[in-house]
């Protein structure tokens, strides 16, 4: 499974002394992956003393479904009692190589769907995209009405 290393750079922070980060990354949705089910069981990891942390997660890249990790973080006391939790909108989309977190996360997606229009076939297209292929015989009229191509799969 890919890393993916990253820093909290608060946690030598003034304001949070006495307290013990935890972030949590959690798939958007159960998925699977060449016969293997991936439930969206959180995967905890706790930074270093300096922030520091390495999460050992799933490549999204090859899900059936359309898939991110979301992330949130809990502040614990000393105890280990839960103090506060940050629930910020990311997504995290994990590549067969991993990489750092400041590099891969972004919004999670509005609008999934994903259309392209034109006379050729688009190359490698998303996983459920479309493509609308022009009228050949008139692909400048806006209002032409092509062939309505359907990618329910990433390898086609």
């Amino acid at each position: 499974m890919p890393n993916v290393t990253g820093n909290l750079t608060d946690v030598g922070g003034g304001h949070l002394v006495g307290k013990i980060p935890e972030i949590h990354f959690t798939l958007n949705a159960p998925n699977a992956r060449a016969g293997v089910m991936l439930p969206t069981e959180p995967l905890t990891v706790q930074p270093a003393t300096d922030g520091t942390f390495t999460a050992n997660l799933q490549s999204t890249v090859d899900m059936l479904d359309d898939a991110w990790y979301t992330v949130s973080i809990q502040w614990l006391d000393s105890a280990g009692n839960y103090v506060r939790a940050d629930f910020p909108d990311w997504s995290l989309q994990v590549p067969t190589g991993g990489g750092s977190f400041s590099d891969l996360f972004g919004r999670p997606p509005k609008n999934p769907l994903m259309f392209y229009v034109s006379l050729e076939p688009p190359v490698n297209p998303r996983k459920n995209s479309a493509w609308l292929q022009d009228d050949p015989t008139d692909p400048a009229n806006p209002l032409n009405t092509g062939k309505l191509h359907l990618f329910l799969r990433s390898d086609v």
